[in-house]
C-alpha cells in the first residue's frame, strides 16, 4: 500500500526469484566466463511458488517469467490468486546458457494470465506470436546475474497497458520493469527488498533518464 499509494495498477510484469539457487560462480573457476557483471547470485532463489505475492495483486492481468522446470509449480501459484492462463510466451535467446547439464538452456517462459473475469486490457496487433527472439542481454549486465533485456518487459507493457497508466514489479531485481516501463511511457511501482539490488536499479534509471532519484521518507 505504501509503495502503490493508492494507485491500482491493472498490469503486473515480473521476474521472481526462480527456485533453481542459481549460482554461476563455477563458470569462473572454470574460465568460461571472467565477465564478473554477469555472476551474481540471485537472492532467495530457493522456490519457485510466490502465490503469497500475487494474491496481493488486485489487478487484472499478469506477465510472470519462470524457470521450465517449475512451470506447472507456478502455474499453479498464478491459478491460486484466481487467475486464468491465457498463454506461455517463450523467449528464445541467441545463444545458450553454458549450464552442467545434458541440456544448455536457450530459452525461458513467461505465463500471461487473466483474472477470472477479466478482459486482458489487449493494445497490442493481431501478429503477435508466443515465440519471442530477443538477444540474450543488450549490455554487458549490471552484478545481477539473470537480468533480462528490457524488450522482456517492453513487449508485455506495450500489449496491455497505454502510456501513462502504472505497472507493478514486486520483484524489481536490477530495475528492468523500471526501465522498460520509462521507455514505453508507463510508470513501473516496483517493490525490492535486497538494498545493493535497490542501488543498481537507481543506478540504472539515473543513467537511462538523466535525472537524479529522490529518497522519500517512510
Amino acid at each position: 500500500d505504501r509503495v502503490l499509494a493508492g494507485v491500482k495498477p491493472h498490469l503486473m510484469v515480473t521476474d521472481p526469484p526462480y527456485g533453481v539457487e542459481y549460482d554461476p560462480s563455477w563458470r569462473a573457476d572454470a574460465g568460461v566466463n571472467k565477465n564478473k557483471d554477469k555472476l551474481g547470485k540471485v537472492e532467495n532463489d530457493d522456490r519457485a511458488d510466490w502465490r503469497d505475492a500475487w494474491v496481493l495483486f488486485t489487478g487484472e492481468v499478469a506477465y510472470v517469467w519462470h524457470a521450465g522446470r517449475h512451470a506447472s509449480a507456478v502455474q499453479a501459484s498464478i491459478e491460486s490468486a484466481e487467475f486464468e492462463i491465457r498463454s506461455q510466451i517463450v523467449w528464445v535467446k541467441d545463444r545458450f546458457a553454458l549450464s552442467r547439464g545434458h541440456y544448455h538452456w536457450q530459452h525461458e517462459p513467461c505465463w500471461y494470465a487473466v483474472k477470472k473475469g477479466g478482459t486482458g486490457h489487449w493494445q497490442g496487433d493481431r501478429k503477435q506470436s508466443t515465440v519471442w527472439q530477443i538477444n540474450a542481454r543488450e549490455d554487458k549486465g549490471s552484478g545481477h546475474g539473470t537480468q533480462k533485456p528490457v524488450e522482456c518487459m517492453r513487449r508485455p507493457i506495450e500489449n496491455n497497458s497505454s502510456p501513462g497508466q502504472a505497472v507493478y514489479e514486486p520483484f524489481s531485481g536490477s530495475g528492468t520493469t523500471i526501465i522498460a516501463a520509462e521507455q514505453a511511457g508507463r510508470a513501473c511501482y516496483a517493490i525490492e527488498l535486497s538494498p545493493s539490488y535497490v542501488q543498481i536499479a537507481i543506478d540504472r534509471w539515473e543513467a537511462f533518464t538523466g535525472l537524479k532519484a529522490i529518497k522519500v521518507d517512510a
